[in-house]
């Protein structure tokens, strides 16, 4: 049974991890130097592709984390745990902390002072690379516990 709940943990939790691993190598650098005007405009235009998907990926890749785990036994099933634990914090995390920040970047109509717009971006991507080193964390133990 247990390789019916691995196959979704691995494959959501590796589209999740890959997901934010791919903004945080390629869009986070190209952000950083921007004006604030450029950075909003392509936040938004990532932020419409993946704000649905990757949410629901991590939804998926909990359970079946969860699944797995209750399939399993011993190191196997501790490391599955671990790995459901940590993204569920990855998940709770992202809701409390990033989605308000984000939300402020591309509210329409005018824009915050400038100071203010530096402080949330710093803030989303210190907040991002937090999340992409969890995420990648907990794929790996999920992948070992998957390998066990």
């Amino acid at each position: 049974m247990s390789q019916w709940w691995a196959v979704p943990m691995l494959l959501s939790g590796g589209l999740f991890a890959g997901g934010v691993s791919s903004i945080a190598w390629e869009r986070i650098p190209a952000w950083r130097p921007t004006d604030l005007s450029q950075f909003r405009t392509g936040f938004a235009h990532t932020l419409r592709r993946v704000d649905r998907l990757q949410p629901a990926l991590l939804v998926v890749c909990v359970g079946s984390t969860i699944g797995f785990a209750s399939s399993v036994g011993g190191t196997a099933r501790a490391l599955a745990l671990l790995a459901a634990g940590g993204f569920l914090v990855v998940l709770v995390g992202s809701v409390a902390v990033l989605v308000p920040v984000q939300r402020r970047l591309i509210a329409s109509g005018s824009a915050p002072p400038a100071a203010t717009l530096e402080r949330l971006r710093s803030k989303w991507l210190r907040g991002h690379l937090v999340r992409t080193a969890g995420a990648l964390a907990c794929f790996a133990l999920a992948v070992v516990a998957a390998v066990l």
